[in-house]
């Protein structure tokens, strides 16, 4: 099972790191890009980040 770690600093907040895991194998992903902001959907589970688009990175974690 191979998993990904996207973190970056949050949209419309000061110094607010957010993360968001994502399975790769199982979950269905889709990453967005805008001028000033990325935005990280896992649409398995509903889950999703908005981070300034110069701050998003990801993790290889296992």
């Amino acid at each position: 099972m191979t998993k990904l770690s996207y973190s970056g600093l949050k949209y419309g907040e000061n110094n607010v790191e957010v993360k968001l895991l994502v399975d790769i194998q199982n979950d269905w992903i889709e990453i967005t890009h805008t001028k000033e902001v990325s935005q990280v959907m896992n649409k398995s589970k509903g889950e999703y980040i908005v981070v300034h688009r110069n701050t998003l990175k990801f993790d290889v974690v296992s």
